[in-house]
């Protein structure tokens, strides 16, 4: 069994309160030796946690109070595996699909509701398997270039994905790292360019489906992107902020439809408060209250009701008096 010496003390955050029991988990964990635990009982204080503490190993719960597991990846930056943390998905009942989910977000296991010591002693012997990776090239290269663009150097960041995705052609990992980087920065065709070719050696990685249909929503390509969509839920359905993400785009095709309408016919009451509406559910509120007070004089004297009633709304909605 691993003994943590004092010098070098393990960090573990626990997140959630129906699976992690603080009790339990102190007593396995610190049979192990020098292990200092933290808990979070909802999201926001996890997120904070995870800042300050900076922790060696993560337990989460699928659910937590204001959020979920899901959730929480994504407010941290994502996961993946250049991280050098280890992130366990804590569940009462496993499921097919629940793997799925995790390979797709990179979580390096799930753990099921009823656990032994033993697994958690197995867990933390897995995390310092991990970090030997940490001797590998491209490990170092993509920690460093994350580094940089969690902490807003964008362009330093920029390059140095750019140049490990060069240095290591036939690393999918590092290649779907890159596309990932390039399209926060809003490169949804660079981004596109990579993923296909992942896409072409792996056709059934999910994370790179799900990235895909994320650049061609970007691009204002919203048929081909659902069509990603829906094929990324059909092998990991579990995904609650992809079918999130679905919803959106299916809105944001609406909304485009109606603004190939009003070029047809633009003094369409109608199709003028159909837009609002849609401004409304994206919570463009300024937007909004600025689009139909230009469009006033178009609308109908019913119009102008449903009109009045929106910006309010609106205004309210936004703290504009």
């Amino acid at each position: 069994m691993i003994k943590i010496p004092k010098d070098r003390p393990l960090h573990v955050l626990s997140i959630g309160t129906k699976i992690l029991m603080k009790d339990v988990m102190d007593q396995y964990l610190r049979s192990l030796g020098e292990v200092k635990t933290f808990y979070a009982s909802k999201m926001s204080t996890a997120v904070e946690a995870f800042k300050e503490k900076k922790p060696n190993i993560i337990f989460c719960e699928q659910t937590v109070p204001e959020g979920s597991a899901l959730e929480f990846i994504q407010q941290i930056g994502g996961l993946e595996l250049s991280g050098d943390y280890y992130f366990v998905l804590a569940t009462e009942q496993a499921s097919e699909g629940l793997v799925t989910l995790a390979v797709e977000k990179s979580m390096d296991e799930v753990l099921v509701k009823p656990f032994s010591i033993d697994h958690i002693h197995q867990i933390v012997e897995r995390y310092f398997e991990k970090r030997s990776m940490e001797k590998e090239d491209w490990v170092t290269d993509l920690r460093t270039a994350k580094q940089s663009y969690m902490e807003k150097r964008f362009q330093e960041a920029e390059e140095l994905y750019v140049a490990a995705a060069k240095k290591y052609p036939s690393n999918s990992s590092v290649a779907i790292e890159c596309a990932d980087f390039l399209l926060q920065r809003k490169y949804p065709q660079h981004a596109q360019t990579m993923l296909e070719k992942i896409l072409s050696e792996a056709p059934m990685n999910v994370r790179a489906i799900h990235l895909l249909g994320s650049s061609l929503k970007r691009q204002g390509k919203f048929r081909e992107a659902v069509e990603k969509f829906t094929t990324a839920n059909d092998y990991s359905p579990l995904n609650t902020l992809r079918r999130m993400e679905l919803a959106e785009t299916y809105l944001m095709m609406a909304e485009d439809q109606i603004q190939t309408a009003l070029k047809a016919e633009d003094e369409n009451s109608t199709l003028f408060l159909s837009k609002a509406r849609f401004q409304l559910v994206r919570k463009d509120y300024g937007a909004l209250v600025n689009y139909l007070d230009a469009k006033r004089a178009f609308l109908s004297e019913a119009g102008k009701k449903d009109a009045d009633l929106l910006i309010a709304l609106a205004k309210k909605l936004a703290g504009i008096k």
